[in-house]
């Protein structure tokens, strides 16, 4: 079954329709004399341990007298093109719904007559120092014509400005003009434990001022595919949450936010089911003083590779023992990695003096090193360690770069050679551990999908592709280089396997 992540901003579409949706805004605005070191003096952080196990807890008052005053309601709008004849259509359909409505009902709530409407999102926000920055999610506030922020005590509307937000972690810092006000104590996100008590304060549903109690369900949860880009590291919790909660707080036993309240798993109703995810406190001030230092913008660092999990068949064919590390498949040409001389069938075991354990934690590791430092990698090269020093590069450049290597063809997926196959350059390791001569050239199948065309065709991972459309290779790039050129229905493949050499013909199918 396919989940379904929900964002917890609550949008309602025009006065007409009565609809609640998720807002989706992207872009940053600058703040004049935004300064990080500034900011951070008058953050209050509390990085002690949390209460010790010395009976059951018979209330979180205190907790929550110390979190909610900073905990505010945030709206924000934004003016969208409207489809005329799509705006024609509602007006027939209510119509024949409703026919008691007023001749000028439509007039009055259905929009400017320009062709635009007024998209207006709810979500929440927190308070992290005392002249106005507040801390919420960029889907909340990015892009919106007008921001305006409400305190949970005096009930006072202030306008808002965005500092910078961020959509590939949706974190995003507003600040509005007011001194004096409480911001939330900030915890260590990093010492949190499965088990660990989670309270969420925010305004799920328009209810302000709302509080619900659970437990830390998970750490670390990524691959959800809820951000834009994928730099995710969620922490998951059962403290119900639900649209509108977007931007809240996620607080531990003594009130110190946590976590940033940000989506959940729905199932088709589209409200709460014990699962949610916030952005670790710890993660989301990184981004906020990235933003600062930025312009508003958050600079990645750039390696320049494609990696994967080292699984049972590669670490077998590399002579690994146990399947840690982290595998480079591809190397792009020009990029640090290829400069620094890191080469594909490297394992990289660490960075920066940290283990390298999984692909989405060195992803996120190295993004989160600004371009241009200097940064060491631990790899094991042909079984011998080594230390490789590279001066990374920028993400968003390098990527239109590395994107550029080769040509795919528009019938497969990037990264994929076809559908549901991937290849690489075959090393010396592979080759010994394959049996595989020197006068044998092609590339290796790295993986095949289970019920795609080329597996049914028999194709299979440790089979070395030495023709494509009978023309021989000797690396990747040639083998992109004809399947992007090549127009029929079905590739014919030779492929060197066990000693002999066979024939394959892969259909092609359009995606």
């Amino acid at each position: 079954m396919m989940k379904q992540y929900q964002l917890l901003s609550k949008l309602a579409i025009s006065p007409a329709m009565i609809v609640a949706i998720s807002l989706g805004f992207s872009a940053s605005v600058s703040a004049e004399d935004a300064n990080f070191e500034d900011l951070k003096k008058s953050l209050k952080f509390d990085k002690s341990e949390g209460p010790p196990a010395n009976g059951a807890v018979s209330s979180y008052a205190e907790a929550l007298e110390n979190a909610m005053p900073c905990v505010v309601t945030i709206f924000a709008s934004k003016s969208v093109e409207v489809n005329t004849n799509s705006n024609q259509q509602q007006e027939e359909l209510f119509r024949r719904m409703f026919p008691d409505l007023p001749d000028d009902f439509f007039e009055r709530h259905g929009g400017e007559g320009d062709g635009k409407r007024s998209e207006q999102g709810l979500g929440s926000g927190v308070i992290i120092s005392p002249d106005g920055y507040i801390l919420t999610n960029n889907h909340v506030v990015g892009d919106a014509d007008e921001i305006k922020v409400t305190l949970p005590e005096t009930k006072k509307e202030f306008s808002a400005e965005v500092v910078g937000g961020d959509p590939r972690t949706d974190v995003a810092l507003i600040k509005i003009k007011a001194k004096g006000l409480k911001p939330i104590l900030i915890g260590d996100s990093a010492k949190l434990r499965i088990g660990d008590v989670a309270l969420a304060v925010g305004n799920p549903l328009g209810l302000e001022q709302t509080a619900t109690l659970g437990i830390v369900s998970a750490i670390g949860r990524n691959d959800l595919n809820i951000t834009n880009g994928g730099f995710e590291n969620f922490i998951q919790t059962d403290a119900a949450i639900n649209r509108g909660n977007s931007g809240g707080a996620l607080v531990d036993a003594r009130g110190r936010l946590i976590g940033i309240n940000t989506a959940i798993q729905s199932n088709f109703t589209g409200g709460n089911i014990g699962i949610g995810f916030a952005i670790p406190s710890n993660m989301a001030l990184n981004i906020v003083e990235r933003l600062m230092n930025g312009g508003g913008e958050v600079q990645r660092g750039f390696l320049g590779v494609l990696l994967s999990e080292l699984d049972e068949n590669f670490a077998k064919a590399l002579g690994r023992d146990e399947q840690s590390g982290v595998l480079i498949r591809e190397v792009g040409g020009g990029t640090p990695a290829e400069k620094a001389g890191i080469k594909p069938g490297d394992l990289i075991l660490g960075y920066n003096g940290k283990q390298a354990s999984d692909v989405q934690g060195l992803r996120l590791d190295i993004s989160n090193t600004p371009p241009g430092e200097k940064v060491t990698f631990d790899i094991v090269r042909k079984g011998k360690p080594r230390k490789i020093e590279v001066i990374l590069g920028e993400l968003e450049t390098g990527i239109q770069a590395f994107a550029g290597q080769g040509r795919v063809s528009p019938k497969v997926k990037p990264q994929e050679f076809v559908e549901g196959v991937r290849i690489a350059n075959i090393d010396d390791e592979q080759r010994e551990a394959l049996q595989v001569d020197e006068d044998v050239k092609g590339v290796i199948v790295e993986s095949v999908k289970d019920n795609v065309a080329a597996a049914t065709a028999g194709l299979r991972p440790g089979m070395i592709i030495t023709q494509i459309d009978q023309q021989e290779i000797k690396n990747v790039g040639e083998a992109f280089d004809i399947v992007g050129e090549f127009e029929a229905d079905v590739l014919l493949l030779q492929v060197y396997v066990a000693g002999r050499r066979d024939i394959l013909a892969i259909p092609l199918t359009e995606e």
